[in-house]
């Protein structure tokens, strides 16, 4: 899954994660002490927790790996608990509504993130932004979406961060920018952020076939957290909603639904290098063995589940990659048509002046290919046939 390759400032020095009881209980000490708080809601993050803790224990992990995602999973337990502590206190938030979400959903690497930046330039539109994802509390006003002391700070620390980077990131998120639902997710210790740091077989079959009410339902509370001073249209983005579709259309039934489509063995490729590069950062050099062998499967699931999911669902949009490349705004024009909204002439140049610009180009520097972890692109589309031909994906 996509990963958000800052680098934790909050307790990076602590050793904390290298106790040999490293354990839900440890983690939750540390961001009740960072807080001062210690309601954290409901009670269903702490088995996969667990099973994160026993994932940082596994020898493979490097000290500097267990040091940045202990220090991270103490991060995001720490933002759940201003979340829970701010919605509690703040009782009418539990009766505001999340109405007709634009979700923005489908394989990795398939344009998603592109599409939400693209929605992003236009007013009507509320993105989850990504340092609010993980610094929620307080909320935000609309005025301050990005010009809050918290964004800015991050901005200036990415800054620094990426240019010495090495080898650089296959995906890079600004600190201002739309960032993924994974990191909400997370926070309930159910999202294949989790999964694509660390290789551990144990957390990787929870996680598929893993109650996923809990996570969606803290969800929608942090969601209501943060329109409760920037009110508007939310515009979701995460392609493994896909995989988890069924807990989404449980929370959103009215979900509106964009759904990318690509070249399997092309995204497949693409994912696998982004899983490499994240392991680069916890075990020091990527398990290709793992990947090869536990990717496909999952990407797999992530269409095949939406594909009988949405079957019947009445708002979904299809985005073929290869059309979004030859003609971006002809693609986002489509969308428009099917949401019924006009697409202004200050929008448009909006997302012209973004596509000039194109802040993303500056992670797309390593060369991968789907050899490089000792698969085919037979097998893939093999593998993806029903998929490939139901909806006529060019390969």
């Amino acid at each position: 899954m996509p990963q958000n390759p800052q680098i934790s400032k909050v307790h990076l020095m602590t050793d904390f994660a290298e106790t040999a009881n490293l354990n839900a209980d440890v983690v939750c000490a540390e961001a009740a002490k960072a807080t001062g708080l210690d309601d954290f809601g409901a009670d269903g993050f702490r088995e996969p927790l667990d099973l994160v803790c026993a994932g940082l224990r596994q020898d493979t992990m490097t000290k500097g790996g267990r040091r940045m995602l202990g220090a991270d999973a103490v991060k995001y337990l720490s933002n759940r608990l201003r979340v829970v502590d701010y919605h509690r206190r703040h009782s009418h938030l539990a009766d505001t509504p999340i109405e007709a979400p634009i979700v923005i959903l489908g394989l990795p690497r398939t344009g998603t993130t592109a599409m939400s930046y693209l929605l992003d330039q236009d007013p009507q539109w509320r993105s989850l932004l990504n340092w609010e994802a993980v610094t929620s509390v307080p909320p935000p006003t609309s005025a301050t979406l990005r010009s809050d002391p918290r964004c800015v700070e991050l901005r200036e620390f990415q800054q620094t961060v990426l240019p010495v980077i090495d080898p650089s990131p296959p995906h890079w998120e600004w600190a201002d920018g739309p960032t993924e639902c994974t990191f909400l997710l997370a926070q309930d210790f159910k999202a294949g952020l989790w999964e694509s740091r660390v290789p551990n077989p144990a957390y990787r079959e929870y996680l598929s076939s893993a109650d996923m009410s809990s996570a969606y339902a803290y969800h929608r509370m942090a969601l209501q957290v943060l329109q409760s001073e920037a009110p508007g249209s939310w515009v979701l983005k995460m392609p493994a909603h896909g995989y988890f579709i069924d807990a989404l259309l449980a929370e959103y039934p009215d979900a509106r639904i964009i759904w990318t489509h690509r070249d399997p063995a092309t995204a497949a490729a693409s994912f696998m290098n982004l899983t490499a590069f994240a392991h680069t950062l916890s075990l020091g050099a990527p398990d290709i063995d793992w990947i090869r062998s536990t990717t496909p499967g999952r990407l797999l699931d992530q269409v095949t589940r939406p594909m009988k999911a949405l079957a019947n669902h009445p708002q979904v949009h299809h985005v073929h990659y290869a059309d979004y490349i030859a003609n971006p705004l002809g693609a986002v024009e489509e969308v428009y048509g099917w949401l019924g909204q006009p697409l202004t002439a200050e929008t448009r140049g909006a997302m012209e002046s973004w596509l000039s610009i194109d802040p993303l180009s500056a992670s797309r520097k390593a060369s991968y290919q789907l050899e490089d972890f000792g698969l085919a692109k037979g097998e893939l589309h093999a593998m993806f046939s029903d998929y490939i031909e139901t909806f006529g994906v060019a390969v």
